[in-house]
């Protein structure tokens, strides 16, 4: 029997309301708020699970490489200070992740390069490591 993998926890910010139960019921103290913004430091959570049951919203989910399949990574851009760590050699194994530059607004930005995904290992370090928690796993499920 094959073991399941589970993702870390992934909140959808359109759900949460910024109650602060996940952060209150969590023991190792993984999801921490700041400046009305929830994170998650990966390195801590156990998966528990307890921030799931405790969200009245359905905010918090966990999803299982089993269940679905990884197809990209979205950057979430209120988070990402683009500090630039991504971009870093040691970060990407493949170095997949892209500085871009608004020529309109004058603004540095960072992309994750979707048409190299066959080059992906899906270790998901990017997700695990990102300072800011910017980097959010988009997984495609049957039916979903």
């Amino acid at each position: 029997m094959q073991s399941e993998k589970l993702f870390p926890i992934s909140v959808n910010p359109q759900f949460c309301i910024r109650c602060e139960k996940c952060s209150y019921s969590c023991p190792p103290k993984a999801i921490f708020f700041r400046e009305s913004l929830r994170y998650v430091d990966y390195n801590k959570c156990k998966g528990c699970l307890k921030c799931v049951d405790v969200c009245e919203h359905n905010a918090i989910v966990v999803i299982s490489l089993e269940e679905g399949r990884l197809i990209d990574f979205k950057i979430d851009k209120e988070r990402c200070t683009v500090c630039k760590k991504c971009l870093e050699s040691n970060f990407c194994f493949q170095n997949l992740f892209e500085l871009r530059f608004n020529s309109d607004t004058e603004e540095e930005y960072i992309i994750f390069n979707n048409i190299s995904m066959d080059k992906c290992k899906n270790c998901l370090k990017c997700f695990k490591d990102c300072p800011n928690n910017a980097i959010i796993p988009n997984i495609y499920i049957n039916g979903k």
